[in-house]
């Protein structure tokens, strides 16, 4: 073999290695694109809906309201992320609510187990009422 030939076939591989190379870095830096845009950023809803807004404002607000109206005082009202509300209670403990049920019923619940504990003397941390029977955690 000539070294014209061999020089020309030595150009055609490193051509061909700078090609591999490049397409090997394009298909990483895509990857990676991909994969910091579907797991890294967080995910934003593509519809914004007023009306939600406004109907999760109006249950916090009647919350407020029986909570009041029962003459049971709380520091903050709070939302979590399963849509519940956490209800943080001057006298210590949290409450969760569940949206889901009868706010009144919760509320009146809520009450008797208070009056009850008082009269025992004892404090709870957490009151769920998001179960068919509430858990306490003392």
């Amino acid at each position: 073999m000539s070294i014209k030939k061999r020089k020309i076939k030595n150009r055609i591989f490193q051509e061909f290695k700078i090609f591999l190379l490049a397409s090997f870095t394009i298909f990483i830096l895509v990857a990676a694109g991909y994969l910091i845009f579907h797991f890294v950023l967080p995910k934003k809803d593509l519809f914004v809906s007023p009306l939600a807004k406004q109907l999760a404002n109006q249950k916090h607000n009647d919350l407020e309201n029986i909570l009041e109206a029962g003459n049971i005082s709380f520091d903050s009202i709070d939302i979590a992320s399963d849509s519940s509300y956490l209800v943080n209670l001057k006298e210590g403990g949290q409450v969760i609510i569940s949206p889901n049920k009868n706010l009144k019923n919760q509320i009146s619940s809520l009450q008797l187990i208070l009056s009850r504990l008082t009269i025992e003397g004892k404090r709870f941390k957490v009151l769920d009422f998001r179960y068919d029977k509430p858990v306490i955690v003392f």
